[in-house]
């Protein structure tokens, strides 16, 4: 889902916009308005002094445990193929009781912590 401090008329007036006029038609996620910006304060991104949240991207899992937290300033935007790459590999971690090493992505040999020395001997550089 997606929250922000806008409301529900902004939400649905960026629905109703065009991407090419900078809007957000045809989105299939959920959007969240969080006009008293009690969400953005609960999870770190208002910025107190002004009342604006910066960019934030949370993973969480169904029982409620953040896997990953992204925070940019306002000018930056998240990267989704990077949220999913994350995504990709908490699952693969949680099916397979695997570590993925840096710059990992999905269809790469993780490491199995039991032969973690065999991995490196073959990956190091």
């Amino acid at each position: 889902m997606a929250v922000s401090t806008d409301s529900k008329f902004s939400h649905k007036a960026w629905l109703q916009t065009p991407r090419k006029k900078g809007g957000i038609e045809g989105c299939q996620y959920p959007l969240l308005a969080d006009f008293t910006k009690k969400t953005s304060a609960d999870y770190g991104v208002l910025q107190e002094s002004s009342g604006v949240a910066v960019r934030g991207l949370f993973l969480i899992e169904p029982e409620g445990i953040v896997e990953a937290i992204q925070i940019n300033n306002l000018p930056i935007g998240r990267n989704v193929d990077e949220a999913v790459r994350l995504l990709d590999a908490f699952q693969e971690n949680k099916k397979h009781g695997v570590v993925c090493p840096i710059g990992w992505a999905k269809g790469k040999e993780a490491i199995n912590p039991a032969t973690a020395a065999a991995w490196f001997e073959k990956h190091a550089k």
